[in-house]
This record gives structure tokens, sequence and C-alpha cells, in this order.
């Protein structure tokens, strides 16, 4: 598990902190995503010599699970329009400029919006299948404390966007909304035990990552060009 809980921080620092000027971004932004995707399989398949029926098993769709799923993402979403026009939605304004920079550091500038889907319906799935089925799943199996699987599981997916929301947010804000995060990822590993399924969580990540991805647009392409 501590490949699992440290690598994605660590890569956060490289291509979002040490890296961010260079060349090296996307590669390593690359190889750390790549990392996500194969680590738990070769974990589960080679290390512990599991087959992924558990995974398979978490892939359960009812009616129930898309309402709370749907419930909980325009919850989560709520709050973050209500931070945006309330009187911290200033700062967040304030560093539109930056937000434009980095994206085009990070290769997306040009493509906006594809990348923003992809991140919302794909890269969400991979979220879930990394944080909440393996990291969490195992966490939750293994700790005999299943309060502290949800802690550390919650600070594990919180440690790396803290790295993103500290550099664009200076002090206490840049803490608090990845802080936040961390509750929601704790949220999603709830539904997922709460339901037995994946599909809940995933629902609810592609609403909020919709709503970050269309607020992060408005910040590049209306509120940069304007200042």
């Amino acid at each position: 598990m501590v490949p699992a809980l440290v690598t994605p921080f660590l890569g956060a620092l490289l291509y979002f902190v040490w890296f961010a000027n260079s060349s090296w971004v996307q590669p390593v932004y690359a190889g750390v995503k790549l990392f996500t995707v194969l680590w738990p399989l070769i974990a589960v398949c080679w290390i512990l010599r599991e087959d992924l029926k558990g995974f398979r098993g978490l892939l359960v769709f009812r009616k129930r699970i898309l309402a709370e799923g749907t419930g909980w993402g325009l919850a989560m979403s709520g709050a973050i329009v209500a931070v945006l026009i309330s009187p911290l939605g200033e700062a967040v304004r304030d560093q539109a400029g930056v937000v434009r920079d980095k994206a085009e550091q990070m290769g997306v500038l040009s493509h906006f919006i594809l990348f923003g889907l992809f991140i919302s319906l794909l890269h969400s799935f991979l979220e879930e299948y990394y944080w909440r089925w393996f990291v969490f799943g195992h966490l939750h199996r293994f700790l005999k404390s299943k309060v502290l699987a949800h802690v550390v599981g919650a600070l594990a997916f919180a440690s790396h966007h803290i790295v993103v929301t500290t550099q664009f947010f200076e002090g206490a804000m840049g803490w608090v909304f990845g802080i936040a995060v961390g509750v929601g990822g704790g949220i999603w590993s709830w539904l997922m035990i709460r339901h037995r399924s994946l599909i809940g969580a995933w629902i609810s990540h592609i609403i909020v990552d919709l709503t970050l991805m269309s607020i992060g647009y408005w910040l590049i392409f209306h509120v940069a060009l304007a200042k």
C-alpha cells in the first residue's frame, strides 16, 4: 500500500511544483497516471495473488445507487458554486491568470474542453478504481479500525490535491480547498461501502469534476482574458 499512498503525492510535486516550468511536465504526469492504472493490477494479481473479481463485483448499477450518487454530486457541486459566489470567490477569480498559465504549461490550453471531458468522465473512473477500490478497499479490508481506513484513504486522496490547490491559493485557503477534496473522497468511500458498488461514487465524481472543469474554463477563457 505504501507506493499507492505516496506516489500520486510525489508525482504532483514533480509535475506541478519542481518541474512545473520544464518539458518534463507532460511525461511525468503521464507516468503517474500509468502507475495508477498498473500498480493495482500488479499488487492484486502478482503480490497479493488474487483475482479481479472484487473489482468486477463493485460495478453494480441500481436506481438507488444512481439517485444517491447524483444527489451527493449535486450537493458537492452546490457547495463549490456557493464558495464561488461568496466573498471567497474573489480570491478564486484573482487566480485566473495562474490557472491559465498552468493549463498552458501542461499543454492542455488549446484543447481544454476535451481535457475537461477526459478528466470528468474517464479520469474520474480511474480515480475511483485506484483510490476507492484499491487503496481504500484494501485499507478497509486489512486495518482493524474501519474509521482509520476512511481517514487514511481520505488523507492520501487529499494529499496530491493539496499540492495543486496550494499552488493556486496561498496560506490556509489552499489547504482548506485541498482538505475539502479529502472530505469528498471520504464521502465516495462511504458510498462504495454503503452500496458495495463504485458506480454511485463515480457518478458523484463525474458531476463534481464537470463543475470544476466548467469553472476552470470560465476562469481561463473569460476571467483571465478580461483582466
